[in-house]
């Protein structure tokens, strides 16, 4: 009934309206004007980002949007729907998800085999009482909201890149669309840009003493960072898991130059400071000792 709404909807507007540069969909994280890589780890739970931008000389603002995400499954294995951000709880929107659908050779469009769509769909609705809020951004970027997935487990850590895409109704072969209110309506498709995964070995990889995680230990840089750390004024340089029973994905291993498995410490300034000046040492927590080059400074013992 929902779906049927939304396509009468559509129905009414006029043609649809060619695309204009400034409207654009990014699925994935927000990188200039694209969409990133996410690295992620086996097993581990994700959100894969919407962020929307409006051109401003829109005859219209947006009413109404159908958001297709295909997935691969070999890599995906649960599919958590949609949660949208704070400033998109819209008053006289409804929201809902549609699917998932996966591959039927029956559908007039078939999905792929082994993949999998969902579509996140929101429209302002009549039976709320004005004012609406329409989704305008004026022209830059907002964070919209994101669709939750688990990653599948046993994926290779290789330099591989597991793109998402654009999904579809297998019914009818509808893709990414937003509409315009009344008048003057009419649609248009967005620029697409899509992300995907890098899956990052389960095995911390770093040098103990490179904070700011630049293939170069003990560097003036590096102490800088781990007092900057310290103080919370910057976000964590390289974050991994650190252990397997149970997994600690967002380690801050190396904000850890003590050692003691606790990033991020007071003393770990001063064992960075130590080591900077050649008096004291650096080491990797047990769990995840990292590995790299001895420099001045370091354990020649590791």
């Amino acid at each position: 009934m929902k779906r049927l709404f939304f396509a009468t909807l559509i129905l009414t507007f006029s043609i649809a309206i060619a695309s204009a540069q400034s409207n654009r969909i990014v699925f994935g994280p927000l990188e200039g004007d694209d969409a990133g890589i996410l690295t992620v780890h086996n097993g581990e739970d994700i959100e894969i980002e919407m962020w929307v931008r409006t051109d401003p000389d829109n005859p219209a603002y947006i009413a109404g949007v159908i958001h297709p995400l295909m997935s691969e499954d070999y890599i995906i294995a649960i599919r958590n729907g949609v949660e949208m951000d704070p400033d998109y709880a819209w008053r006289g929107w409804e929201v809902w998800l549609d699917g998932p659908y996966t591959h039927n050779p029956d559908d007039n469009f078939p999905i792929p085999e082994d993949h999998t769509v969902e579509i996140h769909l929101a429209i302002v609705t009549p039976f709320d009482p004005f004012p609406w809020d329409f989704l305008n951004t004026e022209g830059e970027w907002d964070r919209y909201g994101c669709f939750l997935m688990t990653c599948n487990t046993d994926i290779p850590t290789e330099n591989q890149f597991y793109p998402f895409s654009e999904g579809w109704y297998p019914h009818d072969g509808q893709g990414t669309l937003w509409a315009f209110d009344w008048p003057p309506g009419g649609t248009i498709v967005p620029e697409q840009s899509y992300g995907g995964l890098y899956f990052e070995s389960d095995t911390c990889i770093y040098i103990p003493g490179d904070v700011n995680r630049n293939g170069a230990s003990l560097e003036l840089a590096d102490v800088l960072a781990m007092i900057a750390s310290y103080r919370g004024i910057v976000e964590p340089y390289y974050l991994c898991q650190c252990s397997e029973d149970p997994p600690i994905f967002d380690f801050a291993a190396t904000a850890d130059p003590n050692g003691n498995c606790i990033p991020n410490e007071l003393n770990d300034v001063v064992t960075e400071i130590g080591a900077y000046r050649g008096s004291d040492t650096v080491s990797g927590c047990p769990d995840c000792p990292g590995s790299g080059p001895l420099l001045i400074g370091q354990d020649k013992e590791r």
